[in-house]
């Protein structure tokens, strides 16, 4: 039986004093960390770290391997598939298809876990709760790190993000390619390989990290070296607007949201609460009420007007659409969209939330840029 053990916030509390006091204290158990939706779980036995799990789209196996080119996109789409008949782990899914060995797909889950708990030095605030004895399922791949590997490597990594942020400032920056060609040494190596290749000085650092499927740190730490040693040149691309304060009070805005909520509108809803998150601070209240309207919003948008079973088919030829000022992620929807991939299949293979991913294509359908057809049928 799990109790609640120690409670309280990054910024009082580093990751890396955590760590070390479970790892003095030989506690089992799981640290849990939420930072607005985003929930990360590390596992203890007898102080070692022992695995790790999260809700981050990014961070599921299927997105890790996609970033690493071990699967396509459609061997991952026809996997979902045999997965949602058989309830199969995806893992042992592919060993059975013979895409990977058992070997690599523990190495693959081992790395994966790895890397969920070293972007947790990239959170500069979050809540967190130390539940004793609580351990993860039986099928929870294991793993092992010590806690001085995981320190060395996570607060490198913090290092070096504040050095990239410094070249890469924001997501919005568009990277073009230099006279100069890539060395052999890293020509070589499938990931930096596929995200030079993504350079094209038309899309943005969001664009490349949402078309390698990949981490937005593991991304800009290889654009990072690219541009250091002058492969890569950095444009201005378009920095996030600053949004205006809104004026009325985080409780005001809940509350219109609630009215927003009872009354159909849970899309309006959401625009409201980001804007209120903006000024809200920590506000359990609003995070629970976020989470509400986006689970109206999902459940509304496939009943209603995004049906899961439905194609999406381009009204205009994609080369036209360079000049339709697309958001990186309707950017990402609308490159997936062939004719044949239904709604759920593009959402599920995607690295974006999946409220995220319905509302960029509700906004795709409204724009006139997709339609909906039945198989090869009439348009919706």
């Amino acid at each position: 039986m799990s109790t609640k053990g120690l409670t309280g916030s990054l910024k009082t509390m580093s990751l890396a004093d955590l760590l070390q006091w479970a790892g003095a204290g030989r506690k089992t158990g799981t640290l849990s960390l939420k930072s607005g939706p985003l929930h990360k779980q590390i596992y203890f036995r007898d102080g070692a770290r022992i695995g790790s799990s999260s809700n981050d789209t990014r961070e599921y196996v299927g997105q890790f391997m996609l970033s690493e080119g071990i699967i396509t996109e459609q061997q991952l789409k026809d996997a979902f598939d045999l997965q949602s008949r058989t309830k199969v782990m995806l893992g042992r899914i592919l060993v059975k298809k013979g895409l990977l060995s058992e070997t690599k797909v523990s190495e693959i889950l081992r790395l994966k876990a790895e890397e969920t708990i070293y972007s947790l030095f990239l959170w500069a605030d979050s809540d967190f709760v130390f539940l004793e004895n609580e351990l993860p399922p039986g099928d929870q791949v294991l793993i092992s790190i010590r806690v001085e590997d995981v320190l060395m490597e996570g607060l490198r990594r913090y290092d070096t993000s504040k050095k990239i942020r410094q070249v890469l400032p924001h997501s919005g920056v568009v990277l073009g390619n230099t006279a100069r060609p890539l060395p052999p040494d890293i020509a070589s190596k499938a990931f930096p390989k596929r995200i030079y290749d993504m350079v094209d000085s038309r899309r943005s650092l969001a664009d490349i990290t949402l078309e390698s499927h990949a981490s937005e740190y593991n991304v800009c730490q290889v654009l990072y070296v690219m541009v250091q040693k002058g492969y890569v040149a950095v444009g201005k691309g378009a920095a996030p607007a600053t949004p205006r304060q809104p004026a009325d009070s985080p409780q005001a805005l809940m509350e219109a949201a609630k009215d927003l909520i009872k009354s159909g509108d849970s899309e309006g809803a959401l625009v409201i609460l980001e804007k209120a998150r903006r000024t809200a601070g920590k506000n359990p209240e609003m995070n629970a009420l976020i989470q509400v309207a986006e689970e109206h919003f999902i459940d509304k948008a496939y009943r209603h007007y995004l049906p899961p079973k439905k194609i999406p088919v381009l009204k205009k030829p994609l080369e036209s659409l360079v000049n339709q000022d697309l958001s990186p992620e309707e950017g990402f929807l609308v490159s997936r969209v062939n004719g044949s991939w239904d709604l759920r299949s593009i959402i599920t293979i995607s690295p974006l939330r999946e409220v995220d991913a319905l509302r960029a294509f509700k906004k795709l359908r409204e724009r006139g840029i997709i339609a909906l057809v039945e198989g090869q049928s009439k348009v919706a």
